[in-house]
């Protein structure tokens, strides 16, 4: 059975492009002259957007250090808080586990 019209096989459309000359192929040596003028405009605009590029990598470096540092100073911070926590915590447990003062705790009713 003929496939339908909407079918195409893989193999086919890879014969139809085999065919066709590459555009982006390096052309060989002699084929074609290069512009000079042209190429060193693209250079230097190429050269333009790598310093850009270099600039804004540099920037978010800086961002990211800021941040780090920020989160250093943050988890100091919290570390300290949770030893005071432990402390306190160990203060309270000492002084209910100490002797009774004579006085019976009240009992809910």
């Amino acid at each position: 059975m003929p496939p339908e019209p909407k079918e195409t096989n893989p193999c086919q459309d890879k014969v139809g492009d085999e065919q066709q000359p590459d555009e982006t192929a390096v052309p060989a040596a002699g084929d074609e002259e290069i512009d000079l003028d042209g190429a060193t405009e693209e250079i230097l605009e190429l050269n333009d957007r790598l310093d850009s590029l270099s600039t804004v990598l540099d920037s978010i470096e800086q961002q990211n250090d800021d941040l780090r540092a920020q989160i250093l100073l943050l988890l100091d911070s919290q570390r300290e808080t949770l030893k005071s926590f432990k402390e306190e915590n160990s203060r309270m447990a000492a002084k209910d586990s100490g002797p009774p003062d004579g006085e019976e705790p009240m009992q809910e009713s």
